[in-house]
């Protein structure tokens, strides 16, 4: 039997719940920052992507729909450490999502791998899965995506780069290229420098000008090189001299070299390695992974 032709679907009315639904989520939500996935580097062998950039932070007004609380399986201590497993329901107008991220980026929905960021509560969010059919064809139309979101966890080799400085500020936290000079003469009766300790740069001329510091990372008493973190001015070989501000090893700078090291940072804490990121250091350091053959498990032939 066919449908009252009496009834139906006028698209005014779907208009009119439109715009209703987007002024409940303009009056009652939360501005958040919406932020793209760029993929880079696409590993073929496992059908993911290796490297990802997050370039644009774009305002849009969300409705929360967890209201109580974070939901999920809160803050677990487990046998990696310390895991954050908080999510959040988010509503966002479809209407409003093509005038301000569509226009912008090309995006036709809201993408899983897409962040979005609480500016509230200052956290960083990834989408999970994009319910886009609830609630379900009010008026025969839909009005709105639901977001399922997790706590982002990031990874070494993910850039943020938004030009919003509380997200950008989530990378600069957690990596730093180290910085390794070469010592000369040593100055005083003092020769190790201690591992997580804060070295400073001073003229030779004045121990109290210093005008650059880091941690270190690694000492080689040997060949006298020193591998530093968390820097901080601009180091100097000339006429210059590295002092340890706790142990008071003292020698002159040679060279200066800016290495490729990633060292993952911890604000957290002062070992400049943040726990379980030890083995990603002592994997660049000392290039435990030779994967220079094609197919690394061939006997060389291929």
């Amino acid at each position: 039997m066919a449908r009252n032709p009496y009834f139906k679907d006028y698209s005014g009315e779907q208009n009119l719940a439109e715009d209703i639904t987007i002024e409940t989520i303009k009056t009652m939500g939360r501005d958040m920052i919406y932020i793209p996935r760029s993929s880079v580097t696409r590993d073929e062998l496992f059908g993911e992507y290796t490297t990802t950039k997050f370039k644009n932070g774009i305002n849009l007004e969300m409705y929360v729909l967890s209201v109580d609380a974070f939901e999920g399986e809160g803050d677990i201590i487990s046998l990696y450490g310390l895991q954050i497993k908080d999510r959040i329901d988010l509503l966002i107008s479809k209407k409003r999502f093509e005038e301000e991220v569509k226009l912008l980026t090309g995006l036709d929905r809201p993408r899983e791998g897409d962040l979005i960021f609480f500016p509230l509560s200052k956290t960083l969010f990834e989408i999970n899965f994009v319910e886009h059919e609830n609630p379900f064809y009010q008026l025969g139309k839909l009005y709105t995506y639901r977001l399922s979101c997790e706590i982002f966890t990031y990874e070494i080799d993910q850039e943020i780069d938004t030009g919003i400085e509380d997200v950008d500020s989530i990378e600069d936290e957690r990596k730093e290229f180290a910085i390794r000079l070469t010592l000369g003469t040593k100055n005083g009766s003092e020769a190790d420098y201690r591992l997580g300790e804060r070295v400073s740069t001073s003229l030779s001329t004045n121990a109290n000008a210093a005008s650059a510091s880091g941690l270190v990372v690694e000492w080689n008493l040997t060949s006298k090189l020193i591998l530093l973190t968390d820097t901080e001015g601009t180091f100097s070989s000339t006429n210059t001299k590295l002092v340890g501000d706790i142990s008071g090893a003292d020698y002159d700078i040679d060279s200066i070299e800016t290495t490729n090291i990633i060292i993952p940072q911890d604000p957290g804490d002062d070992d400049p390695a943040g726990e379980g990121d030890d083995f990603e250091f002592t994997k660049d350091t000392d290039n435990i992974f030779d994967f220079t053959d094609t197919d690394p498990f061939s006997e060389g032939d291929y």
